[in-house]
């Protein structure tokens, strides 16, 4: 996991210095400043944990804050200094965050699912922080199966949370939890946002929570999941050609490991320089310019579920024929309604 936060997924900015530099908060980002700012608290010292490019803490510098931040990736913490003039440690917070103290406020976006223990982390971040400073994190909220994407579940999220479990945590760690936000449509799945204060005294009860919602919850999406697969698998079917794939990551992993269409993909094209030259799931991984340059007919399969739409624009734009491009998603011919109602239907046969 340390290689694949080294390498791949290292979460950095695309595109012209300048205009990040002056470009808005993305939605994540404003989330987390209406919350700190919805709460009066005041600016001070504010701490990231998994800042990878240090965007959030260049908007939290402009509302007054004095910031810094860890990440695993060195090619992250080289964009945060010379995008942003940030300093970071690099590292996980397990070796950064015993070095601070007295800190006012500590940020984490989507980094607890990924911690290995995460009431570990949580009396790390308790003992780095001032009396009655804030921790404000957030994460993937375990809710609305029907809405998760495909790939939800994924080798990197190693906890799923909802609120009433994560708050326990917090009163465990001896925070407490003063505000709590669910947005249902924030991004392509539900999150769970929350502010807790730092408090003087540990709460080792935990509520008694019936675990069959959340094995339900679990069985509903796991079979979605399965028929999501098996529509896309569908799909790729009717490719009998060699195929490029378009993205190098978490989901082309995803991709190959539920479909056949491995033995057919000639190569990996991604945007992320890091990536070029080296193998995922055995296949090469090169630049977007070696695949438009390529003189091959062959069909380029869109790999995202997030940026599926951006990508189509960046190939039609560079030349890329339309009949080639394979998008996953946005193709009325993948019968998702049908995938869904299949995926109802086995999960109440599985109940």
């Amino acid at each position: 996991m340390a290689y694949h936060y080294r390498t791949f997924a290292t979460y950095e900015l695309f595109g012209d210095v300048e205009r990040l530099r002056t470009a808005p908060p993305q939605p994540h980002v404003q989330r987390f400043l209406s919350l700190v700012q919805d709460l009066a608290i005041a600016p001070g010292r504010a701490y990231e944990v998994g800042c990878a490019s240090a965007s959030m803490l260049h908007h939290f510098r402009k509302c007054g804050w004095q910031v810094r931040g860890c990440d695993p990736s060195p090619s992250a913490i080289a964009q945060a200094k010379n995008i942003f003039g940030i300093d970071a440690d690099l590292g996980g917070e397990e070796d950064a965050i015993p070095r601070q103290e007295n800190l006012d406020l500590i940020l984490l976006c989507h980094v607890l699912e990924h911690l290995y223990d995460p009431p570990a982390a949580l009396a790390r971040f308790h003992a780095a922080l001032a009396p009655h400073g804030y921790l404000v994190l957030e994460v993937p909220c375990a809710v609305g199966p029907e809405q998760l994407p495909p790939g939800w579940f994924t080798f990197e999220h190693l906890h799923y949370y909802q609120s009433a479990i994560l708050e326990n945590m917090l009163r465990g760690a001896g925070f407490e939890p003063v505000e709590s936000r669910i947005e249902i449509n924030a991004q392509h799945y539900p999150v769970i946002a929350i502010a807790a204060r730092k408090g003087t005294d540990r709460d080792p009860a935990v509520a008694d929570h019936n675990p069959s919602a959340g094995i339900r919850l679990a069985q509903t999406y796991a079979a979605r999941d399965t028929a999501l697969w098996a529509a896309t698998a569908e799909r790729l079917k009717r490719i009998r050609t060699p195929v490029f794939l378009y993205g190098a990551g978490i989901h082309t992993s995803q991709l190959l490991d539920h479909t056949d269409l491995a033995p057919q993909v000639i190569a990996i094209a991604d945007r992320d320089s890091k990536k070029w030259g080296q193998k995922l799931a055995g296949k090469p991984v090169i630049s977007p310019a070696e695949l438009f340059a390529d003189a091959q007919s062959a069909p380029v399969v869109i790999s995202s579920y997030v940026s599926e739409k951006q990508i189509v624009d960046v190939l039609l734009a560079n030349g890329v024929a339309a009949p080639r491009i394979v998008p996953l998603y946005s193709d009325p011919q993948i019968d998702m309604p049908t995938a869904v109602r299949n995926a109802r239907e086995f999960a109440g046969q599985k109940k």
